[in-house]
């Protein structure tokens, strides 16, 4: 998840920017209750949010359903998603974006 100033994990969004979330490391169903926390806070502020991937290891399916079950709201922008979590949406069958 995030890791903040004492190098500790954490799924908080950033103090600086609190529409904009930006995971680190793994994603998984042992992370799944921090980043559902994270990202019920980041979809409570108005308007258009934003998730960065680009720094996030692994992601497993439970992860892939709370990322799309946030998607619904329309109005939350992915990006750095890795090759790795595009190759597990198509496994799945998803063929959308993430994105909206």
């Amino acid at each position: 998840m995030m890791t903040d100033a004492s190098g500790t994990n954490t799924p908080q969004a950033e103090a600086t920017n609190p529409r904009h979330l930006a995971p680190t490391g793994d994603l998984s169903i042992f992370e799944a209750g921090e980043f559902k926390e994270a990202l019920v806070k980041l979809m409570a502020n108005e308007g258009l949010v934003s998730l960065d991937l680009s720094n996030v290891d692994r992601v497993d399916t439970a992860a892939i359903q709370l990322m799309l079950s946030a998607r619904k709201q329309a109005r939350m922008l992915v990006m750095g998603i890795p090759q790795d979590l595009q190759d597990k949406l198509k496994q799945l069958g998803f063929t959308g974006e993430l994105s909206e």
